[in-house]
């Protein structure tokens, strides 16, 4: 590891952007930021480096895991769907979201197997509707929402017309989201994106994502890269799910953490050490140290 001493550093270049992806990349297996980590990805944020997170996470959830980063660049979150203001919430404009009709469509397609989807929607405030927890991959997801502001428990899906719904998420086995997976995939494949993999906190179960097409976390950082004057190519991303792909094709150099899947790091420039190693902290100083 490369000190963090005040000399080892020398004026960071304006025209280099990092974008990390938080669960499973910067973030431990526990969902945090070593306080070590912290102080010296603020050391070289107050230096320079121009630093920012893309996650899937929403504002409410990703906000009380970073306390303390100083994060002043606009952060993606919800897989793209929003660029915005971590502090403040405020969205940057050029939001995506998904067609109430399709939602319609995918809650007959689970409704005769008893599978309960999670749908977020965004009007005065983003929210998380629910029914019930339809297995325990579900309900595990529920509990680690435990006191966020956003869950709405209800009978009916039934949205306001102000609401714009940001995505949905269903959690269950293989066998049982593959076919839905197809489904919707053959029939919306210009209007939907959709992430299909392992959860990476509860054996057996799988994750179906769904936003928007345009809602990827790809989008948002040419987005980003934009609003900064920044070129692609100058451009890192850092990453370890599927969510994380459309970021690698985008931009100028990716890095896949070791403990990402195979599959993502096929398609990664470099890989480097895992997670729990603080390998996302330890690149930053080995790219900003003399």
């Amino acid at each position: 590891m490369i000190q963090n001493t005040a000399q080892n550093y020398h004026t960071l270049s304006k025209d280099r952007l990092f974008i990390s992806d938080l669960d499973g990349t910067l973030l431990d297996d526990q969902g945090k930021l070593s306080p070590s980590s912290l102080q010296r990805l603020n050391h070289m944020i107050d230096r320079g480096l121009q630093f920012t997170i893309a996650t899937a996470r929403s504002q409410e959830s990703a906000l009380p895991l970073l306390k303390g980063l100083k994060l002043k660049l606009p952060v993606i979150l919800f897989n793209g769907v929003f660029l915005s203001d971590l502090t403040t919430g405020k969205d940057l404009g050029g939001s995506e979201f998904i067609s109430a009709d399709i939602v319609k469509d995918m809650l007959k397609i689970v409704e005769p197997i008893q599978l309960d989807p999670f749908i977020y929607t965004v009007a005065d405030q983003h929210l998380l509707y629910y029914r019930s927890a339809s297995n325990p991959g579900a309900q595990a997801y529920l509990d680690s929402l435990n006191g966020d502001g956003r869950l709405c428990q209800t009978q009916q899906f039934t949205f306001t017309e102000k609401e714009s719904i940001s995505g949905f998420l269903l959690i269950d086995r293989f066998s049982t989201l593959e076919p839905i997976y197809l489904a919707l995939k053959e029939k919306y494949p210009e209007q939907l994106a959709m992430y299909f993999a392992k959860d990476l906190y509860n054996d057996g179960y799988y994750w179906l994502q769904t936003y928007n097409k345009k809602a990827t976390k790809g989008h948002a950082v040419v987005k980003l890269a934009k609003l900064l004057n920044i070129p692609l190519s100058q451009v890192t991303v850092f990453g370890d799910y599927l969510n994380d792909l459309d970021m690698f094709q985008v931009a100028g150099h990716s890095v896949a953490v070791g403990n990402a899947l195979p599959e993502v790091k096929a398609q990664a420039n470099e890989t480097i050490r895992t997670n729990n190693d603080g390998a996302v902290i330890d690149y930053l100083e080995s790219q900003t140290c003399k």
